[in-house]
């Protein structure tokens, strides 16, 4: 149930990929990068999404271009 349908496919948050679902749970789901083979974990105890997750919008995308140069200017 977690993410629900729309949450099959989210982002990748270290390349920006597309990454599957490879686990459901109730509250979390988990998923791995079909680019660079990361495993990471979303929590949706909030709710399911309410629209699919992938393919990421253009501001998801700009926002994760961004993302690299944020972390680096608060080091």
């Amino acid at each position: 149930m977690a993410g629900g349908p729309h949450a099959a496919a989210v982002m990748c948050m270290s390349c920006g990929g597309k990454a599957v679902r490879i686990y459901e749970g109730y509250e979390d789901d988990h998923y791995r990068c079909q680019a660079c083979s990361e495993k990471f974990g979303l929590d949706w105890r909030r709710g399911p999404a309410q629209e699919p997750c992938w393919p990421p919008s253009e501001e998801e995308i700009k926002a994760m271009k961004e993302f690299p140069a944020q972390q680096n200017k608060e080091r």
